[in-house]
């Protein structure tokens, strides 16, 4: 599993996630995505196109990341998610808690509108 990330000049980090989100692909990345959402800017998208597959591991690492930020007042958006992984996250009601777009331009629209609570 590896893990990425840029910032962007308008405070948006994107972080990309490639490979199996599965147990040992989770174990790989969850401290340092974790390090990478808290220290990242006022909003944060996670570009999931590179991967094959996410477990329940992987979805509670992304839903624990966005509870997070969103105790700061700061946002998390997905993208990019393919077939298999968009399944996963549709079947365990993702996109009714994070924001689930298709595109890196949706979500980075969207964490760029502020939070209404």
């Amino acid at each position: 599993m590896k893990c990425h990330h840029e910032d962007t000049a308008d405070g948006v980090r994107i972080i990309r996630l490639a490979g199996r989100m599965d147990i040992a692909g989770n174990d790989e990345i969850a401290m340092r995505f974790t390090a990478l959402t808290v220290s990242g800017g006022s909003a944060i998208v996670v570009d999931l196109s590179g991967v094959d597959f996410i477990g329940s591991l992987g979805i509670g690492t992304i839903v624990a990341a966005a509870r997070s930020l969103k105790l700061r007042k700061r946002m998390l958006a997905l993208c990019g998610a393919g077939p298999t992984v968009s399944t996963a996250l549709a079947r365990t009601d993702i996109p009714a808690i994070i924001p689930t777009c298709s595109t890196l331009a949706e979500a980075r629209a969207i964490v760029a509108t502020p939070a209404k609570d």
